[in-house]
């Protein structure tokens, strides 16, 4: 289990609570505005350091209260590691692990490998690219613990070269120091990303076969520049073509940061080609082979929140969708507005119960539930 317990105080509605969740599946049920979307809210932001519904700290913060405060106990290799947080209206925060101050969110992110999925999150398909890039490398940060130092690494360089350009300085051996740093470093991850995607497909296609209308789904990583040879020297002849260009936007066109996924059936792109309904089935298929990658690199069991499931679902989206839950490797927080929606669909599945009203929090099974 990942998350066995969470502590909340003077977050959104919810004055305190104190829930202890089931390793499996949790339903919190209530009508619309009660707060059930704020316990998943809670959740990512003890793992991200962010929400998912706004970038203003004192909007999270209850009634005129100085600051929030989230506390999660995390099952980790064996250990019951505890997580703190602790935010202030004008956006300062504070961390601790077991009781030490972590000054790195990324320390608690690696522990939390948490997914969301949301009416929004349509915007993976409908969205630029930077949609995409955030799905893709919030998987590659959990599988691949090389990553994120090179991730961090290439946006320094990105950085330095950009006060470059933004200098209006002309070519000289500045850049040339910059575009090797940055054309090694956007090649590491590249085959870092086209490793991953690789196996994320591997786990996509399962899923999708039963399903005549996604079983040609494919993933097709773009790089950020032409790249036929897979090499350093490749990217580097680019950017130094590239050069006045970039000195004319004054940033650099080219790199990692500039990549995109393509996720297209028979050779269309898919927004274009399947129904709403279909791509919200797709849209659950890319999220759970997501976590079983993750899951399957290492002694990481993620977690998938969803929120409002039911919504624009008919009755076979749901089969296809529930029938991708029975066979994930993560623990599921669902939100529904009455608990009739979902449990028809998990039977066999033990279910923590939880009924939301006012900001108040009530788990109403005793030990788990087997529907």
């Amino acid at each position: 289990m990942a998350l066995a317990q969470l502590q909340l105080t003077e977050f959104r509605n919810i004055q305190s609570a104190s829930l202890q969740f089931s390793p499996s599946m949790n339903l919190i049920c209530g009508e619309n505005g009660s707060g059930k979307t704020s316990v998943l809210e809670a959740i990512y932001l003890l793992a991200h350091g962010r929400s998912f519904r706004t970038a203003k700290a004192q909007k999270m913060i209850r009634n005129q209260q100085s600051h929030l405060v989230l506390h999660g106990k995390v099952n980790w290799s064996l250990q019951l590691l505890s997580v703190g947080m602790q935010r202030d209206r004008s956006g300062d925060w504070q961390l601790k692990l077991n009781g030490e101050k972590v000054t790195r969110m990324a320390d608690i992110a690696s522990l939390l490998p948490v997914q969301l999925i949301t009416p929004e999150s349509f915007r993976l398909f409908f969205g630029g690219p930077k949609e995409r890039r955030q799905f893709f490398d919030l998987g590659l940060f959990h599988v691949e613990p090389s990553f994120y130092e090179l991730w961090v690494l290439f946006n320094k360089v990105l950085k330095q070269r950009n006060a470059l350009l933004k200098s209006k300085q002309q070519y000289n051996d500045s850049y040339r120091f910059w575009d090797q740093q940055l054309a090694d470093t956007a090649v590491a991850i590249q085959k870092l990303r086209q490793l991953y995607i690789n196996q994320l497909t591997l786990m996509l296609q399962p899923l999708l076969q039963p399903i005549k209308a996604l079983a040609g789904v494919e993933l097709e990583l773009v790089a950020g520049w032409l790249n036929k040879q897979g090499d350093a020297a490749e990217l580097l002849a680019q950017l130094q073509d590239n050069f006045l260009s970039d000195l004319k936007v004054g940033y650099t066109q080219l790199g990692s940061q500039k990549a995109d996924l393509r996720i297209k059936i028979e050779g269309e792109y898919v927004e274009e080609f399947l129904s709403r309904g279909q791509l919200k089935v797709l849209l659950f298929a890319l999220k759970v082979a997501q976590s079983n990658l993750i899951f399957s690199s290492g002694h990481k069991q993620p977690l998938l929140l969803i929120d409002d499931l039911a919504s624009e679902l008919d009755d076979q989206s749901k089969r296809f969708i529930f029938s991708f839950l029975h066979h994930i490797n993560s623990q599921v927080f669902i939100t529904a507005i009455e608990a009739a929606q979902v449990l028809p669909h998990v039977s066999g599945t033990e279910v923590g119960l939880f009924h939301v009203e006012h900001g108040q929090i009530v788990r109403t099974d005793e030990h788990g539930r087997r529907t």
